[in-house]
């Protein structure tokens, strides 16, 4: 069993999240192996500021579960990290999934700017014996950017099959939408139409006053 995660503060969830769901499921659904796929919220990024109240992340990723699974992706949350208290730090979380799941493969979904970051991460090599890494390109870069620590190129390869034998990390060079969280919360914050929101999602933060004043 291939158990995928995306992780992050989810503040808001946006078109970005889903996109790289999408292009999950449709390269492991040609596959004949079983996996499922579930976002994993944090309670707070040692990296970020503190996020927005669990419950409203919550909710937002339970209207995002309803739009991927409208389009036949099974997906679900998982809340091993929200209920922590932060900051979170991406080894425990990785160890605790491992004895959950000793047989299964795991593997965690992240943005380049993450990867780009993934050397500053707490124990990181210690990280990728835990579970592997399919991260999506930034949009404009190639795989051997300047800003991936040279450890972390060496483990990196952009031959999904390499990638299931024995590559640590698949770098995805699939579109996705080039945007951040940050960006469409400052354009509430500016009375502005966000980009790449799911409709459901944008008419819960109009419902419930979120972001208004809040970066």
């Amino acid at each position: 069993m291939k158990r995928v995660f995306l992780g992050g503060s989810f503040d808001p969830v946006h078109d970005g999240h889903l996109g790289m769901i999408c292009l999950v499921h449709q390269r492991l659904s040609s596959l004949d192996l079983p996996y499922v796929i579930s976002f994993l919220p944090t309670a707070g990024n040692p990296f970020k500021s503190m996020p927005t109240n669990s419950d409203h992340r919550l909710n937002m990723l339970s209207l995002a579960c309803d739009l991927l699974q409208n389009q036949g992706i099974n997906i679900s949350i998982d809340t091993t990290e929200i209920h922590q208290i932060p900051p979170i730090y991406t080894i425990d979380t990785v160890q605790t999934l491992a004895q959950r799941y000793p047989t299964d493969e795991r593997i965690f979904v992240m943005g380049g700017d993450s990867l780009a970051n993934l050397h500053m991460w707490k124990n990181y090599e210690k990280i990728l014996t835990h579970i592997k890494i399919w991260a999506f390109a930034r949009k404009g870069k190639g795989k051997n950017n300047d800003d991936i620590a040279l450890n972390v190129l060496a483990r990196m390869t952009d031959d999904f099959d390499d990638f299931l034998k024995d590559k640590a990390i698949f770098y995805d060079k699939s579109p996705v939408p080039a945007i951040s969280s940050t960006q469409i919360r400052q354009a509430i914050t500016d009375a502005k139409q966000p980009p790449h929101l799911p409709e459901p999602i944008f008419d819960y933060i109009k419902n419930h006053q979120l972001y208004k004043t809040v970066l």
